[in-house]
């Protein structure tokens, strides 16, 4: 399994991470396509080999005319939806600029929909995100960890007025993850680079005990220059062998409830997927004086576990829950479009722990080509997994 781990022993930013990918074998060809790719005629991109404190790195600038532009996350996913991109780069981008709605509508106390982004709705951050994203499938990584964010002292001027460092956005997003305060008085996280980094490391991807072997190390160059400190993101790149699933702890919230009215679950349930929630479910219980209830249980990350409580206790009749500690194993997977001769179809594709591969439709797609063709859903879904079977 290709894996990856970000250094930032001095901060992560977009164009840190762009410029870390290109000079780790990111074709720079490759990454101008993107803008074009989203229908971005204004943007351009500028790439050198620069020093900084006498090490080599790669500078990637991303140069849009454009001037402030709020977008909301609807917009930016129309945008990805409607590009040329492949589909996997496109799940990718939009999870983590779903990682970043959701810590600004924590920190603003909104909506996700209602949120619109500011700086990083730019041109250049999109770009940014989105060319991460390409260069990350480029490259084949499919594992990653990431050593303590770094983050400087003191304000600095945004769209809301002067923000103390870390900017709320980057406090929201490093939750769980371990945090440097330095003395540096810069930006020096940025809440592109931590939701790119956070989308794709868990928390606990951290240890730098883990045995991890590389082949490769680039460095990605900072717009800043700091007396201290080198400005660059130090991305290392190899082969993890031994690993077939990714290991996780995530934290479990439960419940129970006997006095809610059983319509308002569906609600509930879709507020807490859209705060972050890894799965929902509920399990019939019976409670004292024989009242038959329900335990809900929520899976999350560890660094969701607070909004989960927040969710579950303002849209229950629960006056308190519990939460534990859990392992994960998960295996490896991600998801693609193809076509049959049924239609277009989204899969999903896990790989299994001896290295191969299986490929299984999703339900949603599934249901609109039956929909679509006529047929029954039973004898569709048998002959696609035997058409998936025989490529």
């Amino acid at each position: 399994m290709k894996s990856a781990y970000f250094d930032m022993f001095s901060g992560v930013s977009g164009d840190m991470i762009l410029g870390a990918l290109v000079d780790n074998g990111y074709p720079f060809e490759k990454l101008q396509e993107v803008p074009q790719a989203l229908g971005l005629k204004d943007v351009k991109l500028a790439v050198s080999r620069e020093k900084d404190h006498g090490i080599q790195a790669t500078s990637v600038k991303v140069l849009a005319r454009e001037g402030s532009h709020h977008r909301g996350l609807t917009e930016i996913n129309t945008i990805i939806d409607s590009s040329a991109l492949p589909e996997p780069v496109k799940e990718l981008a939009q999870k983590i600029f779903l990682r970043l709605g959701r810590a600004e509508a924590a920190v603003h106390g909104v909506e996700l929909e209602k949120i619109h982004f500011h700086e990083v709705g730019a041109l250049d951050s999109i770009v940014d995100i989105v060319g991460a994203a390409a260069g990350i499938i480029h490259l084949g990584l499919e594992r990653f960890y990431c050593g303590p964010f770094r983050v400087g002292t003191g304000f600095v001027k945004f769209s809301h007025g002067r923000l103390a460092l870390p900017v709320p956005a980057v406090a929201r997003l490093t939750l769980g993850y371990p945090v440097e305060r330095t003395t540096v008085e810069a930006e020096l996280t940025t809440p592109t680079g931590a939701a790119i980094v956070t989308a794709l490391a868990a928390a606990d991807d951290f240890s730098s005990t883990r045995p991890l072997t590389f082949a490769q190390v680039g460095y990605g160059m900072g717009s800043r220059r700091h007396e201290d400190r080198p400005n660059l993101l130090r991305l290392y790149i190899g082969e993890e062998a031994g690993v077939t699933g990714a290991e996780r702890e995530i934290v479990e919230l439960e419940c129970n409830i006997d006095d809610m009215n059983p319509e308002y679950y569906d609600y509930l349930i879709e507020k807490l997927f859209d705060a972050g929630a890894l799965d929902v479910y509920l399990a019939p219980v019976q409670m004292k004086k024989n009242r038959p209830a329900v335990c809900l249980h929520v899976l999350a990350g560890q660094p969701d576990r607070d909004t989960m409580a927040r969710t579950v206790l303002e849209h229950t009749s629960t006056i308190g829950l519990r939460y534990h500690t859990l392992g994960r194993v998960t295996l490896a997977r991600s998801s693609r479009k193809i076509s049959t001769p049924w239609g277009d179809l989204t899969v999903k594709e896990v790989t299994l722990p001896g290295g191969e591969r299986r490929v299984k439709p999703e339900y949603d797609g599934l249901k609109a080509l039956a929909r679509e063709s006529g047929l029954p859903l039973l004898d569709l879904s048998f002959q696609i997994e035997a058409y998936l079977n025989e490529k």
